[in-house]
């Protein structure tokens, strides 16, 4: 019984990390940012002009969006560009819309 204690109190320290805020719009950006890092890599470790490679960037366009909806406006513009969407990632619509700057919510 002392060990389960013990083990509630371990992750109620405050170095334990933000798994207990997880309402706080600060640790969903910095969330959505590793994501992003880890989409942005296996994006360039997928072969050139492949499905895999629309759909990796398709995942990190989404990304994205949903890391700039929860930042300030000066620091989205910081952000530096996504690479060019390989050929046949998107269609018609959807180049059109990311021109736009219209987003899904």
């Amino acid at each position: 019984m002392a060990e389960a204690r013990m083990a509630a109190e371990v992750l109620r320290r405050p170095w334990h990390g933000a798994s207990d805020r997880v309402e706080n719009p600060g640790v969903a950006a910095i969330r959505l940012h590793r994501a992003e890092v880890e989409a942005l890599m296996i994006y360039h470790r997928t072969v050139p002009g492949s499905e895999e490679q629309g759909r990796a960037w398709r995942r990190l366009a989404a990304l994205r969006e949903k890391r700039v909806l929860l930042m300030p406006p000066d620091g989205a513009k910081r952000l530096p560009p996504l690479p060019a969407a390989p050929v046949g990632a998107m269609s018609g619509w959807q180049k059109l819309r990311r021109r736009l700057g219209l987003a899904r919510n």
